[in-house]
């Protein structure tokens, strides 16, 4: 059922793209653009719900499939039918690829790729101005929770690689201080940015009305325990708004970005507890 679930999705996309209306020359052959942009959406759905450990489901994976459409930063580029939409899916396809890999290798001895996993490591963080810094913040938050068994895990150079190109960056940027004066004027300009988008509002929501319920805030704290890296990337993120180092746009994507994650785990977590009741209401009523 799940094959068959990417192939509709691919199906459906594809069908969007050949009605979606044209604008300007087209350059590619849409015999071409159409089916590699399809393919490229339909990948990014199956490494976000393998990063994620979710889409187990038909379901859940077109709940997935539509918060991408919907809600993934530059979302409306993946139907400009050119290179940009490849480009841009490619990106995004980039980011849970590093992470899944970055959490499915801490245990195992990789020696022989530690170049590759290093280069991966920099190439992801330099060509992702949005994400590097709160990423940044939570791989130091985690090596440091971790530090006793950091540098015997196989992923620390992913986690390296991220870094030296986080600094890459701001070595690239002619200007990243930002005086005190400016601070009130750039958070006013990204929570309005901010209020403008969507799924923070939805993420937030969501968490003020689940921390006010006690299996609320219970299924909240095993989501936090297994998804750190998302969460704590999450919090970081909205502590560089005031600041945003690398431009309003980057920490505006950023925020967005993990909020829709965090938003897409808070739904597996409701579907989790309505199917644990609806399973122990059965129970009930044949006993």
């Amino acid at each position: 059922m799940k094959s068959l679930t990417y192939l509709a999705i691919f199906l459906v996309v594809c069908l969007l793209l050949a009605l979606s209306p044209v604008n300007g020359i087209l350059v590619w052959d849409q015999y071409i653009i159409i089916p590699c942009t399809a393919l490229l959406f339909t990948l990014l759905v199956w490494l976000v719900a393998r990063f994620l450990s979710i889409g187990q489901r038909p379901l859940e994976i077109i709940v997935i499939a539509l918060f991408l459409l919907l809600f993934s930063p530059n979302a409306d580029i993946f139907f400009s039918r050119d290179e940009e939409a490849l480009i841009e899916l490619t990106s995004q396809c980039i980011i849970p690829f590093f992470l899944s890999q970055y959490i499915r290798i801490r245990s195992k001895d990789f020696r022989r790729v530690y170049a590759f996993m290093l280069l991966m490591g920099i190439f992801c963080s330099f060509t992702h101005d949005g994400l590097t810094l709160p990423l940044c913040a939570a791989f130091l938050l985690d090596a440091w929770q971790r530090r006793s068994e950091v540098i015997h895990r196989a992923c620390w150079p992913m986690m390296a690689g991220w870094f030296i190109g986080t600094a890459l960056l701001f070595i690239d940027m002619d200007n990243t201080s930002v005086s005190l004066s400016e601070i009130p004027s750039r958070t006013k300009q990204v929570l309005t940015l901010l209020w403008d988008a969507k799924i923070f509002i939805i993420a937030l929501v969501m968490t003020a009305w689940l921390s006010t319920i006690h299996w609320g805030r219970q299924e909240m704290r095993h989501i936090w325990r297994r998804n750190r890296l998302i969460a704590h990337s999450l919090v970081f993120a909205l502590c560089l708004v005031p600041f945003a180092p690398l431009g309003i746009e980057n920490a505006v994507t950023g925020v967005c970005f993990f909020s829709m994650l965090w938003t897409m785990l808070l739904m597996r977590g409701l579907e989790r507890q309505w199917q644990a009741r609806k399973f122990r209401n059965v129970t009930f009523f044949t006993d």
